[in-house]
């Protein structure tokens, strides 16, 4: 009785609870940083490495690095690091944020952990239409 559906709440290391210094970071509120990472609505800051050779690792379209899991853009799904996100969204700014990927006015992303085998078998799909579909619009150029 009462049980809650939805994710659970996953256990961070403190560690990744802080930017590991892909940029130097500034006018970031690392207590409400921590809090949101704590939470589970942004992507712990897990330090990126060079290449997935598991494959299990996702590549952040931004600094290109690989990580156990990212955030995603609300408004087009696209997958971003927390570090990355952290310097296209400026807390004193005026003007709203842009997404980097489909321009789309205050951008946001929210953390839904781990992506499944299904989410990555349909991502790989997609890349085979979007491999295959240049290959005919190649053809059609020649």
């Amino acid at each position: 009785m009462g049980n809650k559906l939805g994710r659970r709440k996953q256990v961070v290391d403190e560690k990744y609870s802080r930017p590991q210094g892909l940029y130097q970071i500034k006018d970031v509120d690392y207590k409400k940083l921590r809090k949101l990472i704590l939470e589970s609505k942004l992507a712990p800051c897990y330090p990126g490495g060079d290449e997935s050779d598991t494959g299990l690792l996702e590549e952040c379209p931004i600094c290109f690095l690989y990580y156990p899991t990212l955030n995603r853009s609300r408004c087009c799904m696209k997958s971003i690091c927390t570090e990355c996100f952290l310097q296209m969204k400026n807390p004193n700014s005026s003007r709203p944020t842009q997404c980097p990927f489909c321009k789309t006015s205050n951008y946001a992303v929210e953390y839904r952990g781990v992506k499944s085998k299904e989410e990555r078998g349909m991502e790989q799909i997609e890349e085979q239409k979007v491999i295959e579909a240049k290959i005919r619009m190649r053809q059609q150029e020649l």
